[in-house]
């Protein structure tokens, strides 16, 4: 008896003290009942906490399940989770802080013509919506614009966001089954380490953003621009979670350890008998996201093509545990080519360096790492339809360096049967996109814009075609 009672002991003090560190939302396992964690109201902790602040742990530390045996030990399956949901949630908070937004280059280009001795009008198109064009404002010319796109995100690296399976897997507690212990144990585990909880999950994520840009001509090579994004991030998570347990009436401790609890149901749980449950986290954000500064010079100008070399400044404005901005600051020099004519083609390639972000980390412990580095490179045309109409295409990508991401997969219980899953790895992450749209001049110098983005593969965080339509002048 005293040897069961140790083994009874040594479970529920391995279990509850599997982690102590608090991060922003713990889906922590506390020493004591009067320590557990809340649910955060924060996005960055919908996923990781959907099944309530302890994650899926037993009732008595914040979560949902419990124990029919003799005894119950506090941490469950909630290390499982995290792990198979903290690359997703390092993917949605990374990508959403690179969106993109209109190029805060004016479509009005103005010279000085020596031989008119006037400031008149350089080109013959609007130039670039998404993209980047070598030409500057000109000498104390200000552009101002805003613009507003639409994301409605549906996918992540190929895995269907609407609905995908994650299967989460018990605790390992080997440490249990020694010599003389009174567990059955398969393979020097307890018989309840194969228990498994099978989920199919649904993430709904949109984002509203409006971004206003301004840049003023220093002079007439030299430009400095500021865009300021103001966003709005709707996000829920639904998970429908059923246990699969592989003891029976011979096994100690008896059958049926792992059971949902009915005293544990909120307005975030719907239980529907002991083995199935679904479960409901949702929350929404606003506020300013990362504002961003550019410095650009027009190193090479001739009479027809240009060159351009700038540098963004990413600045750490926005609120990171609400995915409106990155936590960290980010640096992306860039060079930028064009040529001028009805029809102008124009590139342009830079590398964004990213610093150290709880995105990129684990946020149930509050530990930061390096946000992926970015690699931008694009190329396009505008066409001058008329002199008040230009029409727009361009190719955008990106690659995100050594990033998070998820994968489709089976997992093989204990009894042969398999269930969809998601594995998680570490690589580039090469995303594609087109953009068509066009400007129309009604008035004076006034623009009006209208795109669309489509994503043209499934790397990354992956949305719906994305509209835009904007407003800009330039004084």
């Amino acid at each position: 008896m005293s040897k069961a009672l140790g083994i009874i002991l040594s479970c529920l003090v391995l279990s509850s003290v599997s982690s102590l560190a608090q991060g922003p939302c713990p889906t922590a396992f506390s020493t004591s009942t009067a320590n557990v964690p809340a649910r955060s109201g924060d996005l960055i902790c919908l996923v990781p906490q959907v099944y309530g602040g302890g994650g899926l742990v037993g009732s008595d530390h914040g979560g949902p399940l419990f124990s029919t045996a003799q005894f119950s030990h506090a941490a469950h399956f909630s290390s499982s989770a995290v792990q198979s949901f903290s690359p997703l949630n390092a993917e949605i908070g990374t990508q959403l802080s690179q969106l993109p937004f209109t190029s805060p280059a004016s479509g009005f280009i103005f010279s000085f013509n020596p031989s008119l001795g006037v400031i008149t009008r350089e080109t013959e198109n609007f130039g670039p919506i998404l993209t980047e064009r070598a030409d500057t404002i000109g000498k104390h010319k200000l552009f101002v614009g805003f613009s507003y796109q639409y994301f409605n995100f549906d996918k992540a690296d190929g895995v269907n966001l609407k609905n995908f399976g994650a299967v989460f897997q018990h605790e390992s507690e080997a440490e249990l089954c020694t010599p003389g212990s009174p567990l059955t144990c398969v393979n020097g585990e307890p018989t309840f380490q194969q228990d498994i909880i099978a989920t199919q999950n649904r993430i709904d994520l949109k984002v509203h953003q409006v971004t206003a840009v301004a840049t003023f001509g220093v002079t007439n090579r030299f430009d400095l621009s500021v865009a300021v994004p103001i966003l709005d991030v709707r996000m829920s998570v639904f998970s429908n979670a059923t246990i699969n347990s592989f003891e029976t009436a011979s096994d100690i401790p008896p059958c049926c350890v792992h059971r949902f609890d009915p005293a544990s149901s909120d307005a975030h749980e719907h239980l529907v008998d002991a083995a199935h449950a679904s479960f409901f986290n949702n929350n929404t954000s606003s506020g300013v996201g990362d504002v961003i500064f550019r410095g650009k010079f027009q190193a090479l100008k001739g009479e027809k093509a240009g060159l351009a070399v700038g540098l963004d400044v990413h600045a750490p404005t926005g609120d990171e545990r609400n995915f409106l901005g990155s936590g960290t600051w980010g640096v992306r020099p860039f060079a930028a080519f064009s040529y001028a004519g009805r029809i102008s083609p124009h590139a342009s390639f830079g590398y964004q360096r990213n610093g150290d972000s709880v995105l990129a980390g684990d946020v149930t412990t509050d530990t930061s790492s390096h946000l992926p580095d970015i690699i931008t490179y694009s190329a396009g045309a505008d066409a001058g339809v008329t002199h008040r109409v230009t029409l727009s295409a361009d190719f955008l990508g990106q690659s995100l360096v050594d990033a998070k991401k998820i994968a489709p997969s089976t997992f093989t219980d204990a009894a042969g049967a398999t269930h969809s899953n998601i594995v998680t790895s570490t690589a580039t992450i090469n995303q594609a996109s087109i953009a068509v749209g066009g400007k129309v001049n009604p008035v004076g110098r006034l623009l009006i814009t209208a795109n669309v983005l489509f994503r043209v593969n499934d790397a990354g965080l992956h949305s719906r075609p994305v509209p835009l339509i904007g407003v800009s002048y330039t004084f």
